[in-house]
């Protein structure tokens, strides 16, 4: 396993990236979603996960999957009862 780091590299539009590896030294990232342009002010979205098999994360659903973290960072445990 390597050590855990974080890599700027913004897209050639300009929108903030971020990349790192996983466990596995799969390359991931989180970039920025061009959504925001073409939704109303404050509705944006994230891409994050492995290069080839991202996911699209609206704002509503980042915040879940923080509280999911969150708990089982204090936990050690992943269920959804700590979102409801």
């Amino acid at each position: 396993m390597s050590k855990f780091v974080l890599k700027d590299n913004p897209t050639e539009r300009g929108f903030g990236r971020v990349e790192f590896l996983d466990l596995y030294d799969f390359p991931c990232s989180l970039q920025e979603s061009s959504l925001a342009l073409l939704e109303q002010p404050g509705a944006s979205a994230v891409w994050f996960g492995v290069e080839d098999n991202r996911m699209h994360l609206d704002r509503e659903r980042v915040k879940v999957l923080i509280s999911l973290l969150v708990e089982w960072l204090d936990t050690g445990k992943v269920h959804g009862s700590c979102c409801e």
